[in-house]
């Protein structure tokens, strides 16, 4: 069940989290790391990614099967295969057959392979993820049948001509970030989640678990901080991708992570990559409709009862629980 209570504290802090402040320059990013306690060993080079075919190893051996298993599923020839495993780079073909066979996005497996990922890929409108964490909002209180329609008018929707050239990722998303880097471009790059719509949406999806400030979301992206369990269960929750696949291929340790895995978090990442192929105006249409359907709540009426959403002109606006 979604509590709405923590969604307008979120609100209310992050906007606190992002205050300038007098003290010494690295004192944000400190106060920011340690804003749920989970302020990692920073020894040791978060930089040090290793190639596609050792990640693609990883994988399989986490899911207990193998190079011939791949090949079969994929379509590509196993000696193909065995030589990107040994640290050959994939093809742009490649990757579009191992994304059908491994059930990754074709655009996260060209991240993965820390290749540039393709136009064609690449959202329809960069400006248009400004909207995004105001959708997932309202979407979250709503009950199932009203989420369905939203998602059946999000595919509905015509694909348009591409508003203006592909964002390209963000300089500090570029080189020497590691592990932390490849997550936030996904997030960047293919989903038009960028800093601060993405540590909103990461919030919402984990019920106030993960909750970066703008300058921890882009120290992660660099390299300066390091992932940790509970960071990479909500990148995983947020990118649609199972944490145990993640896990396996950063070598991080969940047993620690406490998130468990929600179907309502589950169902917004595909709300979120369906939106990337639609427009700021589309994305908006989708939104006032969303916004319409919600209801003025009863002034008696406990959140035990009701999903609360926003507050205006002396009302409160939300959902009931079904």
């Amino acid at each position: 069940m979604f509590e709405t209570s923590f969604v307008c504290r979120v609100e209310h802090e992050w906007r606190n989290v992002q205050k300038p402040s007098t003290k010494v320059a690295r004192q944000p990013q400190e106060q920011s790391l340690s804003y749920l306690g989970l302020v990692a060993d920073q020894g040791g080079d978060m930089a040090d990614r290793p190639g596609f075919g050792v990640l693609l190893t990883r994988l399989l051996d986490y899911r207990q099967t193998d190079i011939a298993w791949l090949a079969s599923a994929s379509g590509i020839p196993e000696s193909e295969l065995r030589s990107v495993a040994d640290g050959a780079p994939p093809s742009p073909s490649q990757l579009h057959d191992l994304a059908g066979a491994l059930g990754f996005h074709a655009a996260d497996l060209f991240v993965i392979a820390d290749l540039p990922v393709p136009e064609t890929l690449t959202p329809c409108e960069p400006a248009a993820g400004s909207t995004l964490s105001r959708l997932v909002r309202v979407t979250m209180a709503l009950p199932e049948d009203q989420r369905t329609y939203l998602h059946e008018t999000v595919e509905r929707l015509p694909q348009l001509p591409r508003v203006c050239p592909a964002d390209p990722p963000r300089t500090y998303y570029q080189g020497g970030g590691g592990f932390g880097e490849m997550l936030v471009t996904m997030l960047c790059v293919n989903r038009n989640l960028h800093s601060p719509v993405a540590a909103k949406i990461l919030a919402l999806l984990t019920q106030g678990r993960v909750y970066l400030s703008p300058s921890t979301f882009h120290s992660i992206a660099a390299g300066r901080a390091p992932l940790n369990p509970i960071w990479l269960a909500g990148f995983a929750a947020t990118l649609g991708i199972p944490a145990g696949d993640l896990a396996a291929v950063t070598r991080i340790d969940l047993s620690e992570a406490v998130l468990s895995h929600d179907p309502l978090a589950a169902e917004m990442a595909t709300l979120l990559w369906g939106c990337r192929r639609l427009t700021a105006h589309q994305i908006e249409r989708v939104c006032t409709e969303a916004e319409a359907m919600l209801l003025a709540v009863p002034d008696n009426a406990s959140s035990d009862d009701w999903n609360f959403v926003h507050h205006q002109g002396g009302t409160w606006w939300g959902a009931p629980r079904r």
